[in-house]
């Protein structure tokens, strides 16, 4: 029997295609008009051994949202973190709030040490919300560790993009 080589090959491509596509996660598209953003930035070095979130000094900003239909904003987060692990299991993470609501994705991870040693680095997060109604909100970032270990930020800053 005599087997086609390319109508083979592409058959099976197309089923590999048809099942990752099945297997993956859809990706959340949104947009937005911007017009307006609210900043702060902290410079204060500051520690958490919390197991529990808790709110990263410094990071939090009140913005209103313009009139109009209800409108997704985009929050931004740059800091200089560090982790010391005191167990190499331990991971350090983050979150945004608006309005005392989780935004997607939910807990980031800033830093993972897979051997337990200590870790620095400037490190990026970029929230978008779901569609907020006009008028005053706050964005707040919070942290946390998973065993208690010492995780630190320095230079810091918070950027709330909106209409």
């Amino acid at each position: 029997m005599k087997v086609n080589v390319k109508k083979f090959c592409a058959t099976f491509s197309l089923i590999g295609l048809v099942c990752a596509a099945a297997d993956g996660q859809a990706a959340t598209n949104r947009q937005a008009p911007v017009s307006l953003f609210n900043g702060v930035d902290e410079v204060a070095f500051a520690c958490t051994t919390s197991k529990t979130f808790v709110n990263i000094p410094g990071m939090s900003r009140s913005f209103n949202q313009g009139a109009g239909a209800a409108e997704e904003v985009i929050s931004m987060l740059q800091g200089s973190f560090s982790f010391t692990p005191t167990s190499p299991f331990d991971t350090a993470f983050v979150r945004l709030l608006i309005d005392n609501v989780v935004q997607g994705p939910g807990d980031q991870v800033p830093i993972l040490s897979t051997d337990g040693t200590s870790i620095t680095s400037a490190v990026g997060f970029n929230w978008q919300s779901p569609p907020l109604a006009p008028g005053a909100h706050t964005a707040r970032v919070q942290w946390r560790t998973d065993l208690g270990s010492e995780m630190c930020v320095d230079a810091r800053s918070l950027i709330v993009l909106h209409r």
